[in-house]
């Protein structure tokens, strides 16, 4: 029973291939959905702007933040992740959105973000920052390439998260309390940190606000 624990666990935070890895991407998605167009919804995305979603999964927030871009101007989606399964299935959903150049996909963490300063206009994360290696760095990362004026907004589902935790089947999940992720959201320099209890449908779940000014 540990044993199949711990494959969930490792999954939870790395997800690829096999039984265990097959039942945690249906878990993502059918509990992730909600949680990644609400966050998408709530950016208030721009057909201008420049989105990064930082730990996308299946692929869901990046198609939700691509129905707010105009396919005409100059707005782009970006997709950081750091498992290739996961890349390899959003590639798969969204190819027509890579081809033509709205969508680019990039293998790697969020302490070392592929992009330059102040080149993105929103940013988004679901279900997330808890298993970053390093919270701190991994803030700093993002408030650097947040444009001055961007936003950027997690959402969580902290009910499952918490279960999940107690019952050794995420033990991956580090620093998962809302308040040590936003204490260095606004240690790094972000301002307007709050966190607001929303609803979705029946659903209900705490959604994280940042700018930089």
């Amino acid at each position: 029973m540990q044993s199949f624990k711990e494959a969930v666990s490792r999954h939870c935070r790395h997800p690829s291939t096999g039984p265990v890895g097959w039942l945690v991407k249906q878990i993502l998605v059918r509990n992730n959905e909600y949680l990644e167009k609400e966050a998408a919804r709530l950016l208030g995305i721009q057909p201008h702007d420049r989105v990064l979603e930082v730990g996308f999964g299946p692929g869901l927030g990046l198609q939700y933040a691509l129905e707010h871009i105009d396919r005409y101007d100059r707005g782009n989606v970006y997709g950081l992740e750091m498992s290739t399964e996961m890349i390899r299935i959003a590639t798969k959903r969204l190819h027509q959105h890579i081809a033509s150049g709205k969508l680019q996909l990039t293998l790697g963490i969020v302490m070392n973000l592929p992009y330059p300063d102040n080149s993105m206009d929103r940013i988004f994360h679901v279900n997330c920052y808890y298993f970053w290696d390093d919270l701190d760095k991994g803030c700093k990362e993002l408030y650097r390439v947040l444009s001055p004026g961007g936003a950027m907004i997690t959402t969580l589902n902290y009910k499952l998260l918490k279960l999940s935790v107690e019952k050794d089947l995420n033990v991956y999940a580090h620093n998962y309390d809302p308040d040590a992720y936003m204490k260095s959201l606004e240690k790094t320099g972000f301002t307007g940190v709050r966190m607001e209890h929303l609803k979705d449908g029946d659903k209900d779940f705490p959604a994280i606000f940042a700018c930089k000014e």
